[in-house]
């Protein structure tokens, strides 16, 4: 419940901050087009209106609901939220799998498809009819837009990649797990990092959210990525070994922090070694399976 409420309202939030950049615009060209009256009086209240809903929700002084609500019923017309899906990591080959690449791409896509419906349906289920969901599928490897859902107009959704980040702009980025190197590879390949940084920073900025995979390659680090040894970096040709990732920076979303996810205590004494082989390396948050 607790990591629930708080990415509702890093989402609510986000759809605060599109309504006060919106009516920032409007008080922007209603002084441009009547310099002698000034801006609109409508429009600078709306803006304010805005900007204090915004600083209560993100203090935790009002729910989210509340806040949901209030925007809901300030605007003309219905309010979407746009999520972008991203379920790369999970597309990588296996070497010890028995099933063809084919097979195992088909699956993936099956599985990735499947989680995605668990995020809608969450999505769903907590914003209520207050708010539509458009929802698209994102693959880093080669830049395809697939699944649409929420409309049947085409031009609701973006065309590629490039256009999901540029302008299609969505609220909600969700990074799904698997092979770390793979997602890595993918996101280095196609020069996706700029485009995530950005579209999850300022005054419109998307809320993120990465499970494990996700979480790694956005820290400060790769080499968490090695300590438990689960993911195979073999799928990645010139990097095919852990040595290889030793030294390969994140994304840097969050500054200096790295992450190192599915922390159990049985990891305890590997965190401590590794962490105290890189003390200089910047924090290393350690995030437990129920942890958001």
């Amino acid at each position: 419940p607790e990591a629930v409420d708080f990415l509702m309202r890093g989402l609510v939030a986000s759809l605060w901050r599109e309504r006060q950049v919106a009516a920032e615009a409007k008080v922007t060209e209603s002084a441009v087009q009547s310099p002698c009256c000034g801006p609109d009086l409508d429009a600078i209240t709306s803006m304010e209106a805005a900007d204090a809903s915004l600083e209560d929700l993100e203090e935790g002084a009002v729910p989210w609901k509340s806040v949901l609500e209030s925007l809901s019923e300030s605007c003309d017309e219905p309010l979407e939220l746009r999520f972008l899906y991203i379920p790369t990591a999970m597309y990588a080959i296996r070497s010890d799998s028995q099933n063809t690449p084919g097979k195992q791409r088909q699956r993936a896509r099956a599985d990735g498809k499947s989680r995605r419906n668990e995020i809608v349906n969450l999505l769903s289920s907590q914003l209520g009819d207050n708010v539509s969901i458009r929802a698209v599928t994102l693959d880093l490897d080669d830049g395809s837009i697939k699944q649409p859902e929420g409309s049947d107009d085409p031009s609701k959704f973006p065309k590629d990649g490039k256009d999901a980040f540029q302008s299609w702009k969505p609220n909600f980025i969700y990074v799904q797990g698997g092979n770390t190197f793979w997602l890595y590879h993918c996101i280095e390949k196609g020069d996706w990092g700029p485009d995530i940084v950005r579209a999850c920073v300022g005054e419109d900025a998307a809320v993120y959210c990465g499970t494990s995979a996700g979480a790694i390659v956005m820290g400060a680090s790769m080499d968490t990525a090695c300590w438990k040894g689960w993911d195979d970096p073999s799928v990645v040709p010139s990097r095919e070994n852990y040595a290889d990732w030793k030294a390969v920076k994140g994304f840097g979303l969050v500054g200096d922090a790295s992450f190192f996810p599915h922390m159990d205590d049985k990891w305890q004494s590997l965190v401590e070694e590794k962490s105290g082989q890189h003390s200089d390396a910047g924090s290393t948050y350690c995030l437990r399976d129920e942890e958001a």
